[in-house]
């Protein structure tokens, strides 16, 4: 069972993600809706997530010292976690900031929001 934290202040989206999850019976997964930014960090380690998805559009990750800092943290209190980014691509800050956090190692990879849900899956997977 892979412990997969979904870290984002938009309840609705969050939701949908955990309903969709929890259908697929296929998937050996348990997810954990981390909605306060606040509390993530904390919230991700007591859960031992091995996979962060990260809402970067989120107000709480708009800028990339947040977001920097925010990776940085969960990586040093979660030993082996994997962090996905999630990505408009139609915001051009928002890709350099995934790009730029992928090439410096601060994520491990990250997908557009309008990619496919099978595709978003296999990445989860693959961690």
């Amino acid at each position: 069972m892979k412990n997969i934290g979904f870290i984002s202040t938009s309840k609705v989206f969050a939701q949908s993600f955990a309903a969709i999850i929890k259908e697929r019976a296929d998937l050996e997964f348990k997810l954990f809706l981390l909605l306060n930014p606040r509390q993530a960090l904390i919230d991700a380690e007591i859960m031992q997530i091995d996979v962060a998805v990260i809402d970067i559009t989120d107000n709480a990750s708009r800028n990339s010292e947040n977001l920097t800092h925010f990776c940085e943290e969960l990586r040093k209190n979660i030993l082996g976690c994997h962090i996905l980014l999630l990505v408009s691509q139609e915001d051009k800050a928002d890709c350099k900031m995934a790009i730029d956090a992928v090439k410096n190692k601060i994520a491990d990879d990250f997908v557009f929001y309008n990619a496919s849900l099978e595709y978003l899956l296999a990445k989860l997977a693959a961690f």
